[in-house]
């Protein structure tokens, strides 16, 4: 069983194609030496691994593999099959009837939401004092595909529901870029999943409580990172620099997770027997709709005017406000999110739309409007 990231990442199927594979190791050991040696980022780091990597750390049932966890101010809640409500009551003291679940995207973990200038400000945080949420965080392996992750959520909000203290009378989700197809993949599969000798969904606990989700920098519709992938992996290859040379290597193998951001993927069917590399998906997936739940979608550009050609081409930077919107260019593509809020904020890149005062303070505008 394998133990350590360069005995995955080092093996013959991560081999960058160009002789012996020796770069790959090289730069997966210096990853791993910078891990050691950098206190306080581990976590980041590791995470960076994970969005690169994380679907083969988990087949090769590495310890590097990230699993799935609910935080509650930096406390771990256990939510296994049999986890007492005393036992989630001792973790969160406070728990209130209204959860907000945080969920992070790509490479990210739950200090994606943390203010640049006040780490113990967030969404969450901010949620919590204006509106009496408890705010949770998730950290899952984002190298898996999305669908994975989606049931894997599904089910472990249902078990939340069940340990939580006090009765859950409402349940706010709030994803940022992969995080926000991740919560609209458990939307789904809570809904349609039926466990073995049972006749209701496994969601039916948790699904009907769902009242809010806020879309933050997500590629409902896609995002077109493949130019930007070659090019990208291209320069970081000709870095003489070990760590960047290992992004380069995963940008080149890069995770199931990463694919599916192609098209937006968030069910098995996206991509079972669809070739990675295609350009056009023929049959685009149409969700499960949540009848008593609001949605809010947030966009960002990188150019003051939203409507300026490089603002339509790359919005943030990742992903375009048609995208994060659920339309390609302005055609409707589909209903996706019945009567949604859509905001799109000039001059905020990707990562800032998970920690700006003025995307938070649309949220709350939102939240109060509803």
């Amino acid at each position: 069983m394998p133990d350590t990231v360069s005995d995955v990442v080092g093996s013959d199927r991560f081999d960058s194609g160009g002789g012996d594979g020796s770069d790959s190791v090289g730069a997966t050991g210096s990853l791993l030496a910078l891990l050691s040696s950098l206190p306080g980022r581990r976590d980041d780091a590791q995470a960076v691994l994970n969005g690169l990597f994380g679907d083969a750390l988990e087949h090769g049932d590495s310890r590097m593999a990230t699993p799935m966890t609910v935080q509650a101010a930096g406390t771990l809640l256990p939510l296994d099959r049999a986890t007492p409500r005393e036992l989630i009551a001792e973790c969160v003291p406070n728990a209130s009837p209204s959860i907000c679940l945080l969920v992070h995207g790509l490479m990210s973990t739950e200090s994606v939401w943390e203010y640049p200038a006040d780490a113990s400000t967030t969404y969450g945080t901010l949620l919590a004092s204006d509106h009496g949420v408890t705010p949770l965080a998730l950290r899952y392996n984002t190298g898996r595909h999305i669908s994975t992750n989606g049931k894997e959520l599904a089910a472990t909000l249902n078990r939340l529901v069940r340990a939580w203290p006090v009765r859950v009378k409402e349940i706010n989700l709030i994803g940022h870029s992969m995080g926000g197809l991740v919560v609209r993949s458990a939307l789904h599969y809570a809904r349609s999943q039926r466990p073995l000798g049972r006749h209701l969904p496994v969601g039916r606990r948790w699904t009907s409580k769902v009242r809010r989700v806020v879309l933050i920098g997500t590629p409902n519709t896609g995002a077109s990172l493949e130019v930007i992938v070659n090019t990208l992996s291209t320069a970081l290859w000709a870095l003489p620099i070990p760590a960047t040379r290992l992004i380069g290597l995963g940008l080149d193998r890069r995770s199931a997770g990463i694919q599916d951001l192609r098209f937006g993927s968030i069910v098995d069917d996206d991509w079972l027997e669809h070739d990675p590399a295609a350009r056009t998906r023929k049959n685009p997936h149409r969700p499960l709709r949540m009848p008593r739940a609001r949605f809010l979608t947030i966009a960002g550009t990188v150019t003051r005017n939203p409507d300026h050609p490089v603002a339509r081409a790359i919005g943030d930077a990742l992903v375009t406000p048609a995208s994060a919107s659920g339309t390609i260019g302005r055609i409707e593509l589909e209903e996706r999110f019945p009567g949604a809020t859509s905001q799109v904020f000039p001059k905020l890149n990707h990562i800032a739309l998970a920690h700006h005062p003025e995307a938070y303070a649309a949220i709350d505008d939102w939240w109060l409007r509803g």
